[in-house]
């Protein structure tokens, strides 16, 4: 009894595991009663996967990520519809993906606009010391302070002890001056930190960026899913035109 048991958790893992590859449906002929294939009937396929790739597939763990598809996606069925001359649903199922490139690409780029419009209204960000910059600011601030006690110390006739505070002016004076001329003269503090926004997926990178974070950005999810998305469009339109142009009467099932 024990070893039957086992052999029939077996058969079930097995199973399990076939319907994992395969669908739950592998052994039928992918057609319901009627005879009509099932990409025509069954309303929990997902017909982007079928006829290209699914946007769910695209953005995993990114900022875009859509999450898990809650259709199926049936690897066999897939491949029976890609042998199959069913050109109306290839064209149905076409102007469905191309109406979700449409408005993704639609809402990235108004995305993309409104950022332009924040960049351009900050100031760059200086990449430098700023612990230098904090003590420039400090000695102009004592300066400024100073300078106004001298003038007292003039106006109430003590020369000498306003002389002494002028001394003190002098030297600070001085120090800003060394603090400024190193500023000036070290490349390092001409860099500017500016930002720019990826024209094809939105990020906003910084122009410091070096050559691997720049290509790790191109290699990234996020950019090649927008990307492949972009290419599609014009693609997809094209489809769609010529199988109009060959049957007349697809106008209708694509809404046009």
């Amino acid at each position: 009894l024990s070893n039957i048991t086992m052999a029939a958790a077996a058969r079930d893992a097995m199973r399990a595991m076939m319907d994992d590859l395969l669908g739950s449906n592998r052994n039928e002929l992918n057609v319901v009663n009627d005879g009509r294939p099932r990409w025509q009937t069954d309303e929990k396929i997902c017909k982007k996967f079928l006829f290209r790739w699914c946007p769910h597939d695209l953005f995993h763990n990114t900022k875009s990520d859509l999450g898990a598809c809650p259709l199926r996606h049936d690897e066999r069925l897939k491949e029976t519809f890609e042998e199959s001359d069913d050109d109306k649903y290839k064209a149905i199922f076409a102007s469905e993906l191309l109406a979700y490139c449409e408005q993704a690409v639609s809402d990235l780029d108004s995305s993309i606009k409104r950022t332009k419009l924040r960049l351009a209204g900050e100031k760059p960000i200086v990449a430098g010391d700023r612990e230098s910059l904090a003590k420039i600011a400090d000695i102009t601030a004592q300066v400024k302070e100073l300078q106004g006690e001298a003038e007292k110390l003039g106006e109430d006739g003590e020369v000498e002890k306003a002389e002494e505070v002028m001394k003190k002016i002098q030297a600070l004076i001085h120090d800003k001056e060394a603090l400024q001329s190193a500023i000036d003269n070290d490349p390092f503090w001409h860099k500017e930190k500016t930002q720019t926004i990826c024209e094809i997926c939105g990020a906003i990178a910084q122009s410091t960026d070096n050559d691997q974070r720049k290509q790790n950005h191109l290699d990234g999810k996020q950019h090649k899913g927008f990307e492949l998305i972009r290419a599609t469009i014009p693609e997809l339109r094209t489809y769609i035109d010529e199988a109009a142009a060959k049957d007349s009467s697809l106008s209708a099932s694509l809404g046009s």
